[in-house]
Order: C-alpha cells, then sequence, then structure tokens
C-alpha cells in the first residue's frame, strides 16, 4: 500500500512541477529577451547566433527557477490533498503525515544534487558560451549597442556611457571604466569622442578635452594610489576578442568557475595582500558558497512549501501561487542584500550567502513540526 501511495504522491507533485517549472522558465525568457529587443532585432544578426545566445542563457536561470517551483509544486500538490480530505483518509489508517512527505523529500534531495552538479559543470559552460555570443553581437555593432545615457558593457572589463550622440556617430560626454593590470581601476571622462580603426582584435576611440584617472598599486601597498592626466586629444586602444573570442580572458570571471578552480583561486588571492584583491576575493569566496546555497534551499522550500498546503488546505494555481511568490520575494530580496554586503566585505562570505537559508531553515522545520504533530492551525 505505501509504496502505491508513493507512486501516486510523487506521480502528484511531478505534474504541477513540470508544468510550473516550465511556465517560471517561460516568463524569465520573455522578460530576458524583452530587455534584450533592441540588442537582438534590426542590427542584421544572423538569426541563429540570437537562438544560441537566448539557449544559453536559459541554461543559467535553471538553478534560480528549481526552488521557487518545488515551493510553489508542494504547495499545490499537499494542498489539494488536503481540500479532497485524502490526508485526513490516509491518516486514519495509521500513515503520519511526515511519512507521506518522504516520497517528495527524497526527490527533491536527489533533485537538489543534481542541481549542484548542473550549477557547477553545466551551467558555467552555458555562461561562456553566452558571453562569448554577447561579445560577438556587441563587436559586430558597437553603435549600435551604445545607449544613451546608460552604462554598456562591449567586452570583458570595459563599459561606456555616453549622453548623446549625433548621425555621425559623435559621442558626447564620453565616461569610460575598465580594469587594468591587477585588476585596478581606469577612468575616462572626455567631452567627445568618436570610435575609429575598429578591428578584429583593436577597438580605437578619439576622445577630445577629458581626463584620464588611473589607480597605482603593488602588493606592498594596502590601499591604491591614484594618478591623474588632463588632455586635449587622446588616441585610446583597447584590445579585444578577435571574431572567433579566442582571447577573451574568461578565466578571470569569477562566474564561470567550477568548484575546484574557485578554490585555486581563492588560494592565490588569499596571497595577495592589496585593497582591490581583498574585494575581489570576497566575490570568489561568495560565488562558491552561491554553489551550495541553492541547494540547500530547495529542500528548505520544500518544507516550508508541504506544510503550508497542509494547512491551508487549497489547491490550484491562484492562491499558492501568492504564498509561494511571497516567500521567495523575501527570500530573495534578503540574499540579495546579504550579498552586496558580502561583495562590499561588510560581511563575510559565507554569512552573505547562507544567511537566508540560515533564516529560513528553523522556520521550515517549526512548521514541518508542528504540522506533522497535529499541533498546527487546525486539528484532524
Amino acid at each position: 500500500m505505501l509504496k502505491k501511495i508513493d507512486i501516486y504522491i510523487i506521480r502528484l507533485f511531478i505534474i504541477p512541477f513540470l508544468f510550473i517549472f516550465s511556465t517560471i522558465f517561460i516568463v524569465f525568457m520573455i522578460q530576458f529577451f524583452w530587455s534584450k529587443i533592441d540588442e537582438l532585432t534590426g542590427k542584421n544578426i544572423d538569426i541563429l547566433i540570437i537562438l544560441k545566445f537566448i539557449f544559453y542563457f536559459g541554461i543559467t536561470i535553471i538553478p534560480l527557477a528549481i526552488p521557487i517551483t518545488i515551493l510553489l509544486s508542494s504547495i499545490i500538490t499537499f494542498g489539494e490533498f488536503s481540500e479532497n480530505q485524502e490526508l485526513i483518509i490516509i491518516k486514519s489508517s495509521g500513515i503520519s503525515i511526515f511519512r507521506i512527505m518522504k516520497p517528495i523529500l527524497f526527490l527533491t534531495f536527489f533533485l537538489s544534487v543534481g542541481l549542484y552538479f548542473f550549477s557547477d559543470f553545466v551551467v558555467p559552460k552555458a555562461k561562456i558560451e553566452a558571453m562569448k555570443l554577447g561579445y560577438k553581437i556587441a563587436l559586430s555593432n558597437s553603435n549600435y549597442k551604445l545607449k544613451e545615457g546608460a552604462f554598456v558593457n562591449l567586452f570583458p572589463d570595459f563599459f561606456i556611457k555616453i549622453d548623446n550622440k549625433d548621425k555621425k556617430n559623435n559621442m558626447y560626454n564620453v565616461f569610460i571604466f575598465f580594469y587594468g593590470k591587477n585588476y585596478l581601476v581606469n577612468t575616462i571622462f572626455s567631452k567627445k569622442g568618436i570610435i575609429i580603426n575598429k578591428e578584429d582584435n583593436l577597438f580605437q576611440l578619439k576622445l577630445n578635452n577629458g581626463i584620464f584617472y588611473t589607480e597605482n598599486s603593488n602588493e606592498l601597498q594596502e590601499k591604491p594610489s591614484y594618478k591623474i592626466i588632463n588632455f586635449d586629444t587622446l588616441i585610446q586602444k583597447f584590445k579585444i576578442p578577435s571574431k572567433n573570442i579566442s582571447n577573451i580572458r574568461l578565466r578571470d570571471n569569477f562566474q564561470i568557475l567550477n568548484t575546484k578552480e574557485l578554490i585555486e583561486k581563492i588560494n592565490i588571492l588569499k596571497l595577495k595582500k592589496n585593497y582591490f584583491n581583498k574585494t575581489y576575493l570576497a566575490k570568489h569566496q561568495l560565488e562558491l558558497h552561491k554553489k551550495f546555497t541553492f541547494s540547500v534551499t530547495c529542500i528548505i522550500m520544500f518544507l516550508i512549501g508541504a506544510p503550508i498546503g497542509s494547512i491551508f488546505r487549497k489547491g490550484g494555481i491562484g492562491y499558492p501561487t501568492i504564498i509561494a511568490i511571497i516567500i521567495f520575494i523575501i527570500y530573495y530580496v534578503l540574499l540579495t542584500i546579504t550579498q552586496n554586503m558580502a561583495e562590499k566585505c561588510k560581511i563575510s562570505a559565507w554569512m552573505g550567502a547562507w544567511i537566508p537559508n540560515l533564516l529560513f531553515l528553523p522556520i521550515s522545520i517549526w512548521i514541518t513540526y508542528k504540522t506533522v504533530m497535529d499541533d498546527f492551525f487546525y486539528k484532524y
């Protein structure tokens, strides 16, 4: 009997899980495409490149979509159980609520483990491919890529903002931000500029009437020193990826490293004591912890969702969706705040990654315990 119940429960969970995941995934993809529509359409870009770019981005959002899918699916599954009185019938035969939860809990555990390996091996590769295609799109349409009043990342470690540009592609009030050797910050302000002599591996700007601001540092210095140069005319050259993107400095991007590579990079950065490396180290450490946080979040979201569904006795999409969105927004806002604090070295990296889970874990255990013990909101 128990095996039949297990199969029945898992089937009830899988159906809304697949539907909800597909819906959330499509919503994320539409939002992404809408935000990039000006960059991806009307620029004579090969449709195959656009489809590949969207595909690889889709892979990168799966770790974010899985936890909220588990939360909402759990609320719906156990809400329908409770609403249809099936939970009472099963309990009356001597089977506890926790025993009913176990099949999906085990399934969630395996999903969590799979999500870690997916995040560690598949997602970094997808990010690399998305970056390559993104840079190919940006470099082939640099003038179109520039948006008035907004920073644009044309290629690795290079950001540019302009106030406006004319029909001849002259740019006005140009602000350029880029990283130099050892990731020291360089900034250029210029009243006027234009892109000249753009080649496969060279991006060249002619800038007029401006200031060049750069940091100077060595490993013996705790904080960097600064150098400011005023110029009337400046020809600034930047090395950029070639069309085959073979020389992008991808290995320096902490977001595309797997667990082993992150640990190796962290150990290297710990040996360097200058001011910038302290912040850069924090980002690597935070990314390492994030490899595990979403996997744990999946289990926590199930332990919250299943009891809530049992307690409120509401199946369907509407009511559970509202509850799930509220819970996940609270979690995600808290995660964003703590991660930003960790990146600014206001708190340690492990705290920035784990505080939301550490706060939600006791809540999930408490609400599960209360529900299993028939001591929460109602008695059967």
